[in-house]
């Protein structure tokens, strides 16, 4: 009798480890992306050789396709710039880790704000780029251009720049 119990629990075990071991892909609860599905407060850190380089944080994140991902009330953090950019919306692309936002963007350091209605960052390149008006207004000063190229710490701001310089 303790034979057969034995054989039979011995069956049944080997027949439950193999069940298990088969349909392990089906069983297991799996995440697929597709343009329904959304997360709300999303953060992105960016890190480069250790170094914190930004960190994006979206409201709620809507995902278009595997790789790419708009964004609704965004806030990007450049510690090492100390600039914070605000937006209404922006995408963000999963593959390049490249992002653009766009609608009253404002971002500010300690010494200047810049105001666009779209901005560009190539994670590739560090460039943050605009193809759209740019004001950057400071303490004494405002500049206005039709485009933006910045890398760095180095902005430059492209066709019909115009200038105001504000005394004491």
């Amino acid at each position: 009798m303790k034979k057969i119990m034995f054989v039979a629990l011995s069956a049944f075990l080997i027949g439950m480890f193999t069940f298990y071991f088969n349909y392990e892909k089906d069983m297991k609860a799996g995440v697929k992306m597709s343009e329904y599905s959304y997360m709300d407060d999303v953060s992105i850190v960016q890190r480069k050789a250790g170094v914190h380089k930004w960190t994006l944080n979206s409201k709620k994140a809507v995902f278009v396709n595997e790789n790419d991902v708009d964004l609704e009330k965004v806030t990007i953090d450049f510690p090492e710039k100390g600039l914070v950019l605000n937006s209404d919306t922006g995408s963000y692309h999963m593959g390049t880790k490249s992002f653009t936002v766009q609608g009253n963007i404002k971002a500010s350091t300690n010494d200047y704000d810049i105001v666009a209605d779209k901005l560009t960052w190539n994670a590739e390149t560090q460039q943050l780029t605009s193809d759209t008006k740019v004001n950057i207004v400071g303490k004494r000063f405002s500049v206005i251009g039709d485009r933006l190229e910045a890398v760095t710490d180095k902005a430059k701001l492209l066709n019909n720049v115009k200038a105001v310089f504000h005394g004491k």
